[in-house]
């Protein structure tokens, strides 16, 4: 049985790349691949928080790293990735796998090519550069990241990996009743939910200001937000709005919840809600579609490959909340476009985003792997 160390975030929090990392360790790939995983974070544990400690816990981190590697010798290591300030790690992590000639399948979760590279200081795109030249194989979630890699490096081994979640049966009433205890749900209620990081990137702050135009034409529509803060700090500004600005009635936040209760929870939503300002490839839009709950979401990252607009769901600008306003409110003055999209919905998540698919791919990639 070949050896893997899969490199990541590990739940909680429950985000994307967690989401991914828990599919694959859990899917058929076990069969052929024993997994070890090497937990990457970004939260520091108490006593490592201020600028020293960081530093330390980090090289601490990068020699249980080298160490690992040299006492296991595992047949190559899967290193999930973002485009972020955390892609200088990654770049560390890689040249110590190289160190002691482990190969490097990168996972590059990207959602902002013009960011990470384009407007980036020339240094940066140095840095950047050379880096892709490090590992063997390097997967992205779409089309556009292979053609600029290839575009860079022309040599480049860049695989097209969408991101896909377990096909599962549909919460049973006493799952959905229960949900809709903890969300104070009634049947009159026409509910919205987002689920993910709350703050700026997802667009929280433009669904509050949709709020007061919702509840004007509408007074029984309720947005639930399900999710923690992505970056320290989010949190407080947008309580503060819902108090200040007397939101309570409308909208609800959970805080973080378990990933196993999301299902429940979308189970109760007329309509899955998700204005990010950047994406790549939402796992929370696969299981909205999943649980055939219509969609609307922004013009960035892969979503417009995921949603067809008008057919699995609406499309909007980022930073548009009038356009999140009449998205809500076309939805829930018309039940026919509302059981149409989420009918397409439904339908996309078989035909593109059901795990079998998925795993068949990636286990491609990883046989390449370990035939090099």
């Amino acid at each position: 049985m070949k050896k893997v160390l899969m490199l990541g975030p590990v739940p909680p929090p429950y985000g994307g790349i967690a989401a991914v990392m828990d599919t694959i360790l859990h899917s058929s790939l076990t069969k052929d691949y024993s997994f070890d995983i090497f937990e990457r974070e970004g939260i520091f544990p108490p006593g490592y928080s201020w600028f020293i400690g960081k530093n330390v816990f980090r090289l601490k981190r990068f020699l249980r790293f080298f160490k690992e590697l040299c006492e296991k010798h595992y047949d190559f290591i899967h290193l999930q990735s973002v485009f972020n300030g955390s892609f200088s790690g990654t770049i560390i992590f890689m040249l110590i796998a190289r160190l002691t000639q482990t190969k490097i399948l990168l996972h590059l979760h990207g959602t902002d090519w013009d960011t990470w590279y384009t407007r980036a200081s020339k240094w940066k795109q140095f840095r950047n550069r050379t880096a892709l030249r490090i590992p063997s194989q390097i997967l992205v979630l779409y089309k556009v990241w292979q053609t600029n890699i290839n575009s860079l490096i022309p040599n480049a081994e860049v695989h097209v990996l969408g991101n896909w979640i377990e096909m599962r049966e549909a919460p049973d009433s006493t799952e959905v009743q229960q949900a809709k205890r903890d969300l104070g749900i009634s049947k009159e209620i026409f509910t919205v939910i987002t689920v993910g990081f709350v703050g700026w990137r997802k667009g929280s702050y433009d669904i509050l200001d949709a709020v007061p135009v919702v509840a004007q034409a509408c007074d029984s529509v309720r947005f639930i937000f399900v999710g923690g803060e992505e970056y320290s700090g989010e949190i407080g500004p947008f309580n503060e709005r819902v108090q200040n600005e007397n939101l309570g009635k409308w909208v609800l936040f959970t805080g973080e919840v378990p990933r196993e209760k999301v299902p429940g929870y979308l189970a109760c939503a007329d309509v899955f809600l998700l204005p990010s300002h950047r994406e790549g490839m939402p796992i929370s839009i696969i299981e909205a579609m999943r649980g055939g709950v219509p969609i609307i979401s922004t013009l960035v990252g892969a979503i417009p490959e995921m949603i067809e607009n008008g057919t699995s769901g609406i499309l909007i600008n980022p930073g548009a909340p009038d356009e999140i306003a009449e998205a809500v409110l076309s939805l829930k003055r018309d039940d026919s476009l509302r059981r149409r999209l989420a009918e397409g919905s439904r339908r996309a998540f078989e035909e593109k985003y059901e795990i079998s698919k998925g795993i068949h791919e990636l286990a491609s990639v990883y046989r390449s792997m370990c035939s090099e």
